[in-house]
């Protein structure tokens, strides 16, 4: 890549595409997920670098609680085993890493994982990685409002009640599958984030597919609503 300015602070990705992924290599669904998490950490090192700050990851959403229960058995045992095997690169790679999202609901050792990995890596500096783990837009401002309701807090401080509230504002949001949709993604961070989405399904998402995407936002004057 040759423009090394204006590198996007904040990148937020929905990776969509394991399970056609897995559909046209005659696997198991679960097989594209472990496809999709290898994609991942590759992408996590490509943003260092290319020194991202932030990287935000939809890896469950809300509404993904509704699939087969076999299905969300392999993903959150998928969940669970990559996390567990992930330290040594998070902590080697000076990754912290934060999960938003309603964890309460997650399966216990899921949860208690979660919990160890946000604790061991807090005073990690070179890369902040947000993986959105039974999170949905919609339901983040909602829950947030009724709780700052519930607080008697002001209004005007309601985003302090965010599951996202440490996000920074996304300056690039890349979606991979083909859809070229939000999917109920951080929706308070992308007021004016730039929306670049690709037929590539996550699993083939390589390192000449990310930066394709950097290249193409460093192109763009970004002017906010201002002339």
């Amino acid at each position: 890549m040759k423009n090394s300015k204006n590198i996007p602070n904040h990148v937020a990705i929905i990776m969509d595409g394991n399970g056609t992924w897995s559909k046209i290599k005659k696997l198991q669904r679960k097989d594209g997920h472990k496809k999709g998490v290898e994609t991942a950490k590759k992408i996590i090192s490509y943003s260092l670098e290319k020194k991202i700050k932030n990287v935000t990851l939809f890896a469950l959403s809300n509404e993904n609680l509704t699939r087969s229960k076999l299905e969300l058995k392999n993903l959150f045992d998928i969940f669970f085993y990559s996390f567990t095997n992930e330290k040594n690169f998070l902590t080697e790679n000076k990754i912290k890493i934060n999960f938003i999202g309603d964890i309460e609901k997650l399966p216990k050792k899921l949860k208690n994982n979660i919990l160890i990995l946000e604790s061991e890596t807090e005073k990690n500096k070179k890369l902040n990685l947000f993986i959105a783990l039974n999170y949905g837009g919609k339901q983040d401002i909602r829950q947030a409002v009724q709780n700052s309701i519930n607080k008697n807090q002001k209004k005007n401080n309601f985003e302090n009640f965010l599951y996202s509230k440490n996000l920074p504002e996304v300056d690039l949001l890349i979606r991979t599958g083909g859809f070229k949709r939000l999917s109920n993604f951080i929706l308070w961070q992308i007021s004016y984030a730039e929306l670049y989405f690709t037929d590539i399904l996550w699993p083939n998402f390589n390192k000449k597919s990310y930066f394709k995407a950097i290249e193409w936002y460093q192109g763009i004057d970004r002017k906010f609503g201002k002339s």
